[in-house]
């Protein structure tokens, strides 16, 4: 993994997911990265661990000299709820940077 990136909270996670997690935020921050260097910073949540459905929340934020950028979404689906909230990272650098 990147060293200017940085995902908390996947211990409650599998494998599969937390490979899945790291991949695009990966590929994600590789754009983001050319618009504005800094930290992405991801704190990741399983929400209903027990239950049947679990929901993903992400709450990502880029940390660079000049700026700081703070982004969540939410979504039943994780690769939707971690597209969801790395789309709003990419658009805010590009408003931003």
């Amino acid at each position: 993994m990147d060293e200017n990136i940085q995902i908390l909270g996947l211990k409650d996670f599998n494998d599969e997911e937390r490979l899945q997690i790291e991949e695009y935020t990966k590929k994600y921050y590789e754009k983001i990265e050319r618009d504005l260097p800094g930290t992405l910073r991801i704190h990741a949540k399983k929400h209903n661990k027990a239950g049947e459905r679990s929901k993903y929340s992400f709450h990502a934020k880029v940390q660079a000299p000049e700026n700081l950028i703070n982004v969540k979404d939410d979504d039943w689906e994780l690769h939707k709820a971690l597209h969801k909230v790395l789309r709003k990272v990419e658009t805010k650098v590009k408003k931003n940077g």
